[in-house]
């Protein structure tokens, strides 16, 4: 996946780590956003991927002032307008008027319970979260080998979430197959602004 769109302004780059600062203002800017796309398209892409094989150093400055570092393989950034406040049949607004950003960061996988558990610890110790949910993802390890085959392809895993800060909800997530033999663990970064305006 190979970035096409202007350079983004929140990237830098020190030492060979590529660093987002997540505490500026979300704009197609920031995160280089083309905004030059078919007419009718809703969402725009700002994709960054690796070309190794073994992904790239990427850290996180978040608004609320942790940080985080990861070996990713994809940062990818998305910006969808929506011109109009959507809502469900209760009423309860599932997507909301506005410019809505959106953040997904996918890391190297790693192979085993213990590599999996441990990856998930270190991001929740960067962040300065509980390790409740690690007890949580060592329950579905254990019970992995007891899920119905019919299921055993469907990812399970936990996620937890920094206090929301600067407008921004942000965490990580990790899961699994039940069947995969050995385990394969997917650790992913999942970000989200509250709206903006359309320009």
């Amino acid at each position: 996946m190979s970035h096409r769109g202007p350079e983004p302004t929140a990237r830098s780059s020190e030492n060979g780590i590529e660093t987002w600062d997540l505490t500026v203002p979300p704009s197609v800017e920031a995160f280089g956003i083309d905004t030059d796309v078919p007419d009718g398209a809703r969402t725009r892409v700002g994709a960054y991927g690796s070309e190794a094989a073994g992904g790239r150093p990427v850290r996180f400055l978040l608004p609320g002032g942790e940080q985080v570092r990861v070996q990713a393989t994809q940062v990818v950034f998305d910006a969808l307008d929506n011109a109009q406040e959507m809502k469900d049949a209760s009423g309860e607004v599932v997507l909301p008027k506005g410019r809505l950003f959106h953040l997904r960061v996918n890391t190297v996988p790693v192979a085993g319970a213990k590599a999996g558990v441990d990856g998930y610890r270190d991001v929740l110790r960067q962040l300065d979260l509980p390790d409740t949910s690690v007890g949580e993802l060592e329950e579905k390890i254990a019970s992995a080998d007891a899920v119905d085959p019919v299921d055993a392809s469907q990812r399970v895993g936990v996620e937890a979430g920094v206090p929301k800060a600067g407008g921004l909800d942000f965490g990580p997530s990790t899961s699994f197959r039940p069947n995969d033999d050995p385990l394969l663990f997917t650790l992913r970064l999942n970000g989200a602004w509250d709206p903006v305006r359309i320009p």
